[in-house]
């Protein structure tokens, strides 16, 4: 059974009634903002299921985010930028968010890869030899590129396609290009109904903020965002 989790943002206590209600294997995939500050919390999760994740902005905030995952083992189990078969399901993940810095679609990237932005970035704002801690989750236009080579049969994002009101076409087009059949993503905490709106080829699931659902997008959670911080 394969389930996908919205942005836990350092909290899994919600997964475990389910998790462990159910007798079966259980691969969760958690769609970005992690937000941890240590590996330990997907380590005990990890008693119950399979865990795959991609990264969300959250997730580059602070270096004990970021380490937590790229500083650990845990940085295996990224799909972002791949293709893996799960449950016999090839899942594709992008992570990270679009910037302006960066890439804000449809208008034109300003940089294709971390390679070029780091050429024209001034050395004092470099992290640890390399991309801004900031631009560790920002889209590049490599990372698409990198993916629409390849198929799959779900693509996961923390950003949102169309036709989300804060949705990117050109995730659309990519999931187009890939042939999938469903597209799950976090990020807009809310649970937009993509039901009555469907204009594409592929399902789209837009998983909230500490929810869960299954691989026919049914919720077994519905989690509400009442936190009072602000959510960027």
């Amino acid at each position: 059974m394969i389930l996908f989790a919205g942005d836990p943002h350092g909290s899994y206590a919600h997964l475990y009634p389910v998790l462990q209600a159910q007798e079966q294997k259980i691969t969760l995939v958690i769609l970005g903002d992690l937000q941890l500050t240590e590996p330990k919390p997907l380590e005990d999760l990890a008693k119950l299921c399979d865990i795959w994740f991609i990264h969300g902005n959250h997730d580059s905030k602070t270096p004990a985010a970021f380490d937590a995952i790229w500083g650990s083992a845990w940085k295996e189990r990224n799909l972002h930028g791949r293709v893996v078969e799960l449950e016999g399901k090839r899942i594709a993940g992008l992570g990270g968010v679009f910037r302006g810095q960066i890439w804000m679609p449809p208008n034109k990237p300003l940089f294709f890869d971390p390679i070029h932005y780091c050429q024209y970035c001034p050395q004092e704002k470099l992290w640890r030899g390399g991309l801004p801690l900031r631009h560790r989750s920002s889209i590049f236009p490599s990372d698409v590129e990198m993916l629409e080579q390849q198929q799959a049969d779900i693509l996961i994002c923390h950003e949102a396609p169309k036709p989300h009101p804060l949705g990117f076409q050109v995730l659309n087009q990519l999931a187009e290009k890939m042939g999938v059949k469903q597209l799950y993503h976090g990020h807009h905490h809310e649970s937009f109904d993509y039901n009555s709106r469907r204009a594409n080829s592929f399902q789209t699931i837009n998983v909230g903020f500490r929810s869960l659902c299954d691989a026919q997008g049914r919720y077994l959670i519905r989690g509400v965002d009442d936190r009072d911080e602000q959510k960027s």
